[in-house]
């Protein structure tokens, strides 16, 4: 990773309603959180009106880099929360690292309270989660990264 995606994921977390971000790429993890020390109360934080928070880090993360041609998204395909695994005290589906097939369960999208999978659809390495256990989620917003196997 170089600098410059640093500083941008820095100021993504810093206007945005997101507590933490944890990527992971070329190996590297790069996990940022916000500091509660001298924090104002709960609301004050900036969003930034144009973009989500999702919107924004699936922007960061387009930015031209080595796996480029490799890199694919997995993206939300419906309205919902997202679950990393099947029940609260269960391991959750995949960490970043993990290989992963073609078709492997991923995670769940609760929607009017029916779990639907997320499935990969293509064989390779997880570089990325990013986004929360637990967290609303949009058609369309990126889930995961994954590295597809040449």
């Amino acid at each position: 990773m170089d600098l410059i995606l640093i500083e941008k994921l820095m100021r993504l977390l810093e206007n945005s309603a997101l507590e933490e971000l944890d990527v992971t790429q070329d190996g590297v993890r790069i996990r940022l959180a916000k500091s509660v020390r001298g924090a104002g109360p709960v609301g004050e934080r900036a969003e930034t009106p144009e973009m989500s928070a999702e919107a924004q880090i699936a922007e960061v993360l387009a930015l031209p880099h080595e796996n480029a041609g490799r890199e694919h998204k997995v993206v939300a395909g419906l309205i919902g929360t997202f679950y990393r695994a099947s029940a609260p005290d269960a391991a959750a589906f995949v960490e970043e690292g993990d290989r992963i097939e073609d078709g492997q369960t991923l995670g769940l999208l609760e929607a009017m309270k029916t779990f639907n999978p997320v499935e990969a659809d293509c064989a390779g390495r997880i570089t990325a989660i990013l986004v929360a256990d637990g967290a609303s989620v949009e058609a369309g917003t990126p889930l995961f990264l994954i590295e597809k196997e040449a």
